[in-house]
């Protein structure tokens, strides 16, 4: 599916936010980017309203302030009981610790940025109460680079620490992903590398790990950082995918910033690249003696 089809589907199956809504043909009234013409005959009665609609647009930022903006409007005629904030905190859970993985692309993460009301008239004159939510969208690209890889190393430790978890990168993503308390969602990212020395051999590498937990408990989250956080410390090293050793050359973790645009445990790690590789022994000669 397409990421519009993901975010139709996420609302659309959510009964507490459908419940809401008025219908048209058959179908909670959420549409993207525009609502149809109020004189079509699938609506389902002659009040409009409360409805959804929601656009989106997507942009490189290599910062990871923000991939792009998710617009959400709610529009509700004030004679109606539902009121825009009522729906408004439906659809902030539907897209709260959720990952949106379209076909062929990266998952996608949605961060609440701003709400503004509004008021405006219909065709008839009737009063639209409403609200504009505004979500930033946030990519999960996988990190994978070359061997030896440092992401991969660090995607493949958290996994035998909280084997329950899903590790971006590491396992099998589906379409929705939906980060609990019993199965968090992690998340390492690779923010840069240095040169920091060479010798004939080998050529040190530092890089800088970032490491997101997707968690809606704040409780789960605070001791899953500071567990990993700690078990550096202590290993003081990880194990790569081809044997060698990535030593731990700082670690910080920050309990209180952005999980979605930061993360929480920002490691620098050292590790070398070998120059050349040990040659194989090769068979020139072959004896054989019978006895």
């Amino acid at each position: 599916m397409k990421l519009e089809e993901l975010l139709q589907k996420r609302l659309c199956d959510s009964e507490s936010l459908t419940r809401l809504l008025t219908e048209y043909a058959g179908l909670p009234a959420i549409f993207s980017p525009e609502s149809p013409a109020d004189n079509q005959e699938e609506w389902k009665t002659r009040v409009h309203y409360p409805r959804v609609e929601y656009s989106y647009e997507l942009q490189a930022n290599e910062e990871r302030k923000s991939n792009g903006t998710l617009t959400v409007s709610l529009l509700c005629q004030n004679t109606e009981d539902v009121l825009p904030e009522t729906i408004e905190r439906e659809v902030k859970e539907c897209l709260k610790n959720v990952l949106l993985k379209p076909d062929g692309e990266a998952p996608f993460g949605f961060a609440w940025a701003r709400t503004d009301a509004f008021t405006l008239t219909d065709k008839k004159d009737n009063l639209i109460i409403g609200s504009e939510i505004r979500f930033d969208i946030l990519e999960f690209p996988s990190q994978e680079t070359t061997d030896p890889d440092p992401i991969m190393a660090a995607n493949k430790y958290i996994k035998e620490l909280y084997p329950e978890s899903i590790v971006v990168g590491y396992d099998r993503m589906k379409e929705t992903t939906e980060a609990s308390k019993e199965r968090p969602v992690i998340y390492c990212r690779l923010t840069s590398i240095d040169k920091s020395q060479e010798t004939n051999t080998v050529a040190w590498m530092d890089g800088k790990i970032a490491v997101h937990i997707l968690c809606p408990d704040y409780g789960t989250r605070l001791k899953m950082a500071s567990a990993i956080a700690n078990q550096l410390s202590l290993d003081g090293e990880v194990i790569m995918l081809d044997g060698s050793p990535m030593f731990v050359k700082r670690l910080q973790a920050n309990y209180k910033s952005d999980f979605l645009k930061d993360g929480q445990i920002f490691v620098t790690v050292h590790y070398g690249l070998l120059r050349y590789r040990a040659l194989p022994h090769n068979l020139k000669k072959a004896e054989i003696n019978c006895t």
